[in-house]
């Protein structure tokens, strides 16, 4: 397997750049999944459009674990394809914060049933690029790849993932339906689009909104706390819990006990790891 995986990766680093573009990364994600890391767990969900057949989403995620020191190479070899990909991308990202405040989700489709968090790994390194879809003509979908990665005393932990969904700029440019709510009294204008966020048009997100921001996201992870968006969902909620400000102890109290029974209701050890945190943003 070893001498394999180097003629593959041989051939890779030998191909035009023109003819591969971020090529590369795939093939680099099909080595890994062909050697002989551990899988510990894949996700793969498609959507099409009904009517034109068109792919309109995309979730492809492997979960790893490499024991072996021979296989360990893997990580090179797909950090050295994001490199040679590089220049063909319109975004790319690195990081080395995991399981830290700064969390990235790789929206997919059009981002209302959430995305794919990167950085949930304990003290990961990660990486991202985003390459826009080349049979769009109105450059409105991209395709994402992320790599994250953890040594783990002899072992490494790490994801690969692949997502397909409109780009954060169409996304943007979408927001522009409102409609007024009324919270205790208070009529606002609220503003729609933004994937699976609101967005309110105050200056100042008062404990009325923040808690109505909270059950929303809540709401949306009890639905399936297992399935692909749950990790999102779950991020959104630690973002509101390190601006919690407004709230009053007797307030905080009351949503630290949600995020306890949000944990009991997920068997991913990440996302139990996030809400754990979160409670502890709420203590300070």
């Amino acid at each position: 397997m070893k001498s394999k995986n180097i003629l593959i990766v041989g051939m890779l680093m030998l191909m035009p750049a023109a003819v591969f573009a971020q090529q590369r990364i795939q093939r680099a994600f099909d080595v890994l999944r062909r050697s002989n890391v551990k899988e510990v767990s894949s996700i793969h969900n498609m959507e099409k459009d009904p009517d034109s057949g068109k792919m309109v989403g995309l979730e492809d995620t492997f979960d790893f674990e490499i024991t072996n020191n021979r296989d360990k190479q893997m990580i090179d070899i797909i950090r050295k394809a994001f490199e040679q990909d590089e220049a063909n991308a319109y975004s790319v990202s690195t990081g080395s914060k995991g399981n830290s405040e700064d969390l990235v989700s790789l929206a997919v489709g059009d981002a209302t049933k959430g995305g794919v968090a990167i950085g949930l790994i304990k003290g990961s390194k990660w990486i991202y690029a985003c390459f826009l879809d080349p049979n769009d003509s109105l450059r409105q979908h991209r395709y994402a790849y992320a790599l994250e990665w953890a040594e783990d005393g002899n072992k490494i932990r790490g994801r690969i993932v692949k997502t397909y969904a409109t780009t954060l700029k169409f996304r943007q440019g979408k927001t522009t339906q409102r409609r007024t709510i009324s919270i205790n009294g208070n009529t606002m204008q609220v503003l729609e689009g933004l994937g699976n966020s609101f967005s309110f048009n105050m200056n100042e997100k008062s404990s009325e909104i923040w808690l109505t921001e909270f059950n929303t996201y809540k709401n949306h992870f009890l639905k399936n706390p297992d399935g692909n968006a749950a990790n999102s969902y779950a991020a959104e909620i630690y973002r509101l819990c390190k601006d919690a400000q407004s709230l009053e102890d007797v307030e905080k109290n009351m949503v630290a006990t949600e995020i306890l029974k949000l944990k009991k209701k997920t068997k991913d050890e990440f996302i139990q790891q996030l809400f754990d945190m979160s409670i502890e943003r709420l203590k300070k």
